[in-house]
């Protein structure tokens, strides 16, 4: 782990360990967190779109393309499965609070389709991408998700 990791870490835990944290919703949202990326590595669109609330926001801050219902989050998860079918999703790690779960992961899989409406063609190679994915959570569902 780098400097720039172990310092963002340190942040996060810091802010967490403030929010005045108890053990039983920490350990709900962090398996809300690994729900999250299970969900989407094993393909469950309808599973994934069930940890959300009726009003959520799903941001993928790296694109700035934003979903606001679980109709268009369920879209993009299954545009982003089909140009990527063999999609796969490693859970490095999982931080958790009262209100807001982290989690690190390390997508894998070969662009075999591409993204058409992004101007992304196949490329039928294989790659890996680390992002973290940060959510804050509210009566046990997923309100806003935003990827990095």
């Amino acid at each position: 782990m780098n400097t720039k990791q172990k310092i963002f870490y340190t942040t996060v835990l810091f802010v967490f360990s403030i929010s005045g944290c108890t053990d039983r919703h920490i350990n709900e949202n962090k398996a809300i967190a690994r729900s999250f990326i299970e969900d989407w590595s094993t393909h469950k669109v309808d599973k994934l779109i069930s940890l959300f609330s009726e009003d959520c926001l799903y941001e993928e801050v790296a694109t700035g393309r934003k979903f606001a219902s679980k109709e268009g989050i369920a879209d993009y998860a299954n545009s982003t499965i089909s140009g990527v079918p063999d999609t796969d999703f490693e859970i490095v790690s999982v931080i958790g609070s009262d209100s807001m779960a982290m989690v690190e992961w390390v997508w894998e899989g070969r662009n075999t389709f591409g993204w058409p409406s992004l101007n992304i063609p196949a490329t039928n190679k294989y790659f890996e991408a680390r992002g973290i994915s940060v959510m804050e959570i509210e009566n046990n569902l997923i309100k806003r998700n935003s990827d990095y």
